[in-house]
């Protein structure tokens, strides 16, 4: 979703969430929904004007008859409802298939939090929180173990934690545009309890480095504990 690929801003009024209670950027989305979800228009110039990427209040959707498939109606409450519950928004990332013509959008719900699911769209969050953790091991040794203390003796180390660093870059594209808080939600003290979120989805996905990671924290750990 947000990364390098997410392409240039159309149009900043798209890029200003504080405008969603007003009737251009609304009126906006509303009219992109419709063409998509209920006149299942695919191409046109209308796509064009959209940027590649942004964001928009729940409340801009909420209560309105967009989608006429049951399929999309489900997908449309589930984005509406996530978002509401962490006082969030709703992303759309615009892709097109140039031999076709056609553009199709993908939906998802932000602030990325500690325990969502990490995917191809949402790697980039998920990176960038590993790579605050890594600078609070860095600043706070005594909590967890300082992860970057054998960064000068250990090339497989300092080839993870760069990798890290550039998958967590996917997100600068989209920091330009907007604050880091309503991207990412995560806890700068790291309790016991978020670090365990994070162990269960360094845990549970695929990513690449997230079980080398998994391994070497434990390993980081474990010796901070024993020592």
């Amino acid at each position: 979703m947000q990364d390098s690929n997410a392409g240039s801003v159309a149009n900043k009024t798209y890029n200003n969430v504080e405008k969603n209670a007003e009737a251009v950027l609304a009126e906006a989305v509303l009219k992109l929904f419709n063409a998509y979800y209920r006149d299942h228009n695919h191409s046109g110039k209308l796509y064009d004007d959209f940027p590649n990427f942004f964001m928009f209040k729940p409340s801009v959707l909420e209560g309105k008859e967009i989608a006429t498939r049951g399929s999309e109606k489900l997908l449309l409450d589930d984005c509406i409802q996530r978002a509401k519950a962490r006082n969030g928004y709703i992303s759309v990332s615009k892709h097109r298939n140039p031999k076709l013509g056609y553009y199709w959008l993908e939906l998802s719900v932000t602030p990325f939090m500690m325990g969502d699911a990490v995917n191809k769209g949402n790697k980039g969050e998920f990176f960038y929180i590993l790579t605050k953790f890594i600078e609070y091991t860095k600043q706070h040794p005594k909590m967890y173990g300082d992860l970057t203390a054998e960064v000068d003796s250990d090339k497989d180390i300092a080839l993870m934690l760069d990798g890290i660093g550039k998958m967590a870059a996917r997100l600068s594209v989209s920091l330009d545009i907007y604050p880091e808080q309503m991207l990412v939600s995560f806890d700068p003290n790291w309790p016991v309890t978020e670090v365990k979120k994070l162990l269960q989805s360094l845990k549970e996905n695929d990513q690449d480095w997230c079980e080398m990671f998994f391994e070497y924290l434990i390993y980081v750990m474990g010796k901070k504990t024993r020592g």
